[in-house]
């Protein structure tokens, strides 16, 4: 049987649990929290998300535990699916906080999870996309010149998903477009260089195909 741990051991680091009330609680920006820790924002932005994902995994295993039909396995299926939703691990903890109210809410005893009004806010779950979505991100994006921010409010998805969506979408062109390089080179040497003149360089995926495609 799994073992449940108590959701105390999050306040082991005390440091660290504050930083996490101070930016999920009041919005505290990563420059301000450094700043009243005498820290820099790259060692508060480490901290910040080690306790994170330490409280996700203290949620899985606690569902799991109490949970009488779902598995440990089951539910961390249901956290990459959010995961997969959202692509921001902050916004899927929330999902299961929404999901596992009760649950969750017995479990911090006492302690705070996300704002009300964020779990409210919250894009609606979808587990996949549809094309005609997906179509509206690279629109909006290339003839609109719209932000990510722009795009994630008028279609209901995370800044994230919408960077990621869109990053994707030009990724399997790229892929595809490089398969068809590679099919004309005449040894393996050839087929890597090609893959490294493309991929070695931190490009975005939209840079490659233009590349790609000389645009």
């Amino acid at each position: 049987m799994l073992k449940d741990i108590p959701y105390d051991v999050i306040k082991q680091d005390k440091r660290a649990y504050e930083i996490l009330l101070l930016r999920d609680q009041h919005g505290n920006t990563f420059a301000n929290i450094a700043k009243e820790f005498d820290i820099s924002v790259s060692r508060t932005v480490q901290i910040y998300n080690k306790v994170k994902l330490k409280q996700i995994h203290l949620y899985i295993n606690h569902i799991a535990a109490v949970a009488e039909d779902e598995s440990f396995s089951q539910i961390k299926n249901v956290y990459h699916s959010a995961y997969e939703c959202y692509q921001d691990w902050i916004y899927a903890c929330a999902y299961l906080e929404k999901k596992y109210q009760d649950i969750l809410t017995a479990y911090r005893d006492g302690e705070p999870g996300m704002p009300a009004q964020f779990i409210k806010n919250l894009p609606p779950y979808k587990s996949k996309l549809s094309k005609k979505t997906v179509d509206r991100v690279i629109e909006l994006r290339d003839k609109k010149k719209a932000s990510f921010t722009a795009i994630a409010k008028e279609l209901h998805l995370t800044q994230a998903k919408a960077r990621h969506t869109y990053e994707m979408f030009y990724h399997k062109k790229v892929l595809a477009l490089i398969n068809e390089l590679q099919k004309k080179a005449e040894n393996e040497e050839e087929k890597e260089a090609i893959w490294d003149y493309y991929f070695k360089i931190c490009f975005s995926s939209k840079k490659r195909y233009d590349m790609l495609t000389q645009k």
